[in-house]
Parts: C-alpha cells; structure tokens; sequence
C-alpha cells in the first residue's frame, strides 16, 4: 500500500508536458512536390534551391507569379521562414480565390506583408489583395514594436493563425495583426514574386525571395493558439483603395 501511495504522489507530482503540436510540412525542401507555379507567361524565376522555395523577379513579367500550395485550407495555423534580399515587393497570401483566365492576376486573397520599404516598414501587416488594387485591413502605422520586429537579410519566422473571422500574424515571435474579417474563407496558400515591368532597372533582378520549413496545423488549433496582446479589430472599411505601382 505504501509502495502504491509513493507511486501516485511521483505521478501527481510530476511536470506535465504539452504535446508537441502535429505540424504536417508544406514543402519538402527538395521539389515542388504539392505545388504549382501560378501566373501568366513569362512567369518570373521561381524554383527550388538550398532546401528553399527561391524566385527572383524578371523584367517583362507583366503580372505576379505565385508559388501555390495544390491544397485548399480553410482554418490553419501557419508557419514558415522568409529571407528577402534588396527591394524585393513580396507576400504570403492565404485562402485564395483563383481569378478567370482573363483576370490581370491568378489569385485573390489575404496577404501578410513582406515590405520592401525600409521607412515605411509594414511587414506583418494585412491586405486584401485583389488584382490591380488592393485594401489595407491592418497596418503597423501606430505600433513601432511590430515595425520593428522584421530585418532585411535575415531569416525571419512568420505564423499566421486563421480561425473563422480571426486572422493573427506575429514576425519573429512578435505580435503585428489582429483582424476580424470574413471575405476569404476558404483556398490555398501562396507565395508571390511581384511583377516586373520591361523597362524596370535590371540590378532588381539579382534579389531573391526565400521560403523554407513551412508547415502547418489544421486540427485541434484552439489548443494549439497562441495567447495574443494585440486587441482584435474590424477591419476599417473607410480605408482608401491603393493602386498598384
């Protein structure tokens, strides 16, 4: 009896551990193997190299060319490692829609922000990303720790949680987004390489885009969230339509 009592207080006793989520891998770090490449000819550089999805902008690309995930998600919790060189113009959109042949880009969808501005210094941010315009739902305008939390030529970690109308970003373990929305609900998830037009300066063409370990959950996610400091906000539908440069 004593030996069984002393058993039960070790067990009581003892730390409890949370169990390692069941992350599922995106990409292999070898091929496209559950991807497709997506956007008119001539499409830019997008490839495979050094364990990472790699594309590079061409000039005379007239529309943006995507790395897309052949699988549809609806709720998700995201992650993956982004590295960007120079002024690379770049983003992870998520529940696309995919556009008629006719349309100027493939894919609609939310975008989190690569930002290419070194001032400015929204990444993190969100969009709606239709086409030749697109709408900010979320900027970092009045949070400096979240302007900060990105560094060019660096690998930097981005986790994005979508559940139902809640859309959550953090950049290297820092919050940048808390949004209430429900345009999207449902599509894959891709990378983009931006447009290049014929007559753009040719030096922009030797900076890459990087991608690697993206993986991600679509179970058991209220388990598996993350607590947040950010307060939710409805996205402002007063918010000025910018073109597209």
């Amino acid at each position: 009896m004593k030996t069984a009592l002393a058993c039960l207080l070790i067990l009581a006793c003892a730390p409890t551990f949370a169990a390692e989520p069941p992350w599922r891998d995106l990409f292999n770090g070898r091929d496209l193997a559950g991807w497709k490449i997506v956007g008119a000819a001539p499409k830019a550089a997008a490839y495979v190299a050094d364990g990472a999805l790699t594309g590079h902008m061409v000039r005379g690309t007239p529309e943006h060319t995507f790395f897309c995930t052949e699988e549809s998600f609806g709720d998700f919790i995201l992650e993956l490692e982004c590295f960007q060189t120079g002024g690379f113009n770049t983003g992870i959109l998520f529940r696309c829609v995919e556009t008629p042949a006719a349309a100027t880009v493939r894919l609609h969808g939310y975008q989190v922000k690569i930002d290419p501005s070194p001032t400015r210094r929204w990444t993190g941010g969100i969009f709606d990303d239709y086409g030749r315009n697109w709408l900010w739902l979320r900027t970092l305008a009045d949070d400096e720790r979240a302007r900060g939390a990105y560094k060019f030529n660096e690998w930097a970690r981005f986790r994005i949680e979508a559940v139902g109308r809640s859309l959550k970003v953090w950049v290297n373990g820092v919050p940048t987004s808390h949004l209430i929305h429900d345009k999207y609900t449902r599509g894959p998830v891709a990378l983009k390489i931006h447009s290049f037009p014929a007559k753009g300066d040719a030096a922009q063409e030797q900076n890459l885009i990087r991608f690697r370990n993206v993986r991600i959950l679509t179970a058991d996610l209220a388990r598996h969230a993350l607590p947040m400091d950010l307060p939710a906000r409805e996205a402002d539908p007063t918010q000025q339509v910018l073109p597209k440069p």
